[in-house]
Formats: structure tokens, C-alpha cells, sequence
């Protein structure tokens, strides 16, 4: 029996150990990293933490960009992901990788084992117990998908004056909370997770009410 298969039976019966969680729960478990959340994050911001002489993006003006960064080791690597929505200025994901190339932008500032809850070198056991049962198993990866609403305590309202010039009305739009939709990856080598990735395509939840004068 190859190695593959002995390490997906092994996630297989650690799955019945676990409960299913909320989809928040979890997003929250994998939202931040090194101070950093998801959706929130300028990605100017990253770049000056870890405090690089570079700040050019790969992949920049595509539906998503990235950059990387190791510790001086070499040893260890994590990319920040920009672009949902072509918007570039925030940073929508990230990703934890073993033995980054030389790509990737040195800084003293990244080590392994600091930043969030999980880590590269973690087992199966350790990830389902925070994340739940998988969506998907494969030989080569684990993914998951979460569904969050995040609503607003005060929901905010903005209106603008539209339609043709002899029928005015304003528009109305209220944005009462969040939509996240949340893909997450890990890949493991024999039992020990050696890539991580989160991704979290997010939009607001609003509604627009055309009023007539």
C-alpha cells in the first residue's frame, strides 16, 4: 500500500473524531495571519511588516497577484495573495510553502511556527480538529469551502441621484453585513502539512431600493 493512500485512510478515520463546525468558527481560525486579516489588509501594509525594498507584485493587473516572502533560511515561505475583484490593494489570501525559492523577498521578520493557528509541520488530526470534515480528498491535496455571512451591527446606507433627466430618483443602497466564500487547500507530505493556502473571495451583502420622487 503506497504512502499516499495509508495517509488518506489515515484522514479518513480521523474525520468521525471531529464535529462539523460553523463555517464562521473556522474563518476565523484562518482569517489572520501575522496580524493580517483577510479582506481587510492593505497590501502595502504586508510589504512594510516585513520590511522589503521591493513591493512588486507577480501576476499584477491579472484576476489575481501575488508575492512572496521567505525567511532567511530559506526555509520557510509565505505569499500574500491580491486581486479579487481586480482590486489590488487589499490582500484577499495567502498561502504557506516549504523551501521557497529565490523568487521570493528575504525578511527577518517571517519565521516558521509564528503568524496563525496553523502551521506547516501539523497533522492531519491537528487541522481537522480546527477546520472540520474536508469537502474534498484527493491523493495529492484536502480542501475545504465555507459559506460566511458576517452581519453588520449597523447596517450603512449611501444614496446617489439616478435616471434620465425628466424622471429623477434616488437610489438607496443598505449594506447590512459580509459575504465570504472561502476556499482553503493544505497538501501534506506523508502526514505533515507542507502546504497551506486560504483564499476569500468576499463581497458586500446589500440591497438597492430605487425611490421616485
Amino acid at each position: 500500500m503506497n504512502k499516499a493512500l495509508i495517509f488518506l485512510l489515515a484522514i479518513l478515520a480521523s474525520i468521525s473524531t471531529y464535529s462539523n463546525e460553523n463555517d464562521l468558527l473556522k474563518f476565523e481560525a484562518v482569517r489572520s495571519i501575522y496580524d493580517f486579516s483577510l479582506s481587510d489588509t492593505k497590501i502595502v501594509d504586508v510589504f512594510k511588516y516585513f520590511d522589503v525594498e521591493s513591493q512588486k507584485l507577480h501576476g499584477e493587473k491579472h484576476e489575481l497577484s501575488e508575492v512572496c516572502f521567505k525567511d532567511l533560511d530559506s526555509k520557510f515561505g509565505l505569499i500574500a495573495i491580491t486581486g479579487n475583484l481586480h482590486d489590488y490593494e487589499t490582500r484577499y489570501g495567502y498561502r504557506l510553502i516549504e523551501n521557497p525559492d529565490k523568487s521570493c523577498l528575504d525578511s527577518k521578520e517571517l519565521k516558521k511556527g509564528s503568524g496563525g493557528r496553523i502551521q506547516l509541520g501539523i497533522d492531519s488530526h491537528t487541522i481537522i480538529s480546527i477546520l472540520g470534515k474536508p469537502d474534498k480528498i484527493t491523493s495529492e491535496e484536502v480542501s475545504w469551502k465555507l459559506d460566511v455571512l458576517i452581519p453588520y451591527d449597523k447596517p450603512t446606507v449611501r444614496s446617489w441621484r439616478a435616471g434620465p433627466t425628466n424622471k429623477k430618483y434616488t437610489q438607496v443602497q443598505t449594506i447590512s453585513g459580509e459575504y465570504h466564500t472561502v476556499l482553503i487547500k493544505a497538501e501534506f507530505e506523508g502526514n505533515s502539512l507542507s502546504l497551506f493556502e486560504v483564499m476569500d473571495y468576499s463581497e458586500a451583502d446589500f440591497n438597492i431600493e430605487n425611490v421616485y420622487d
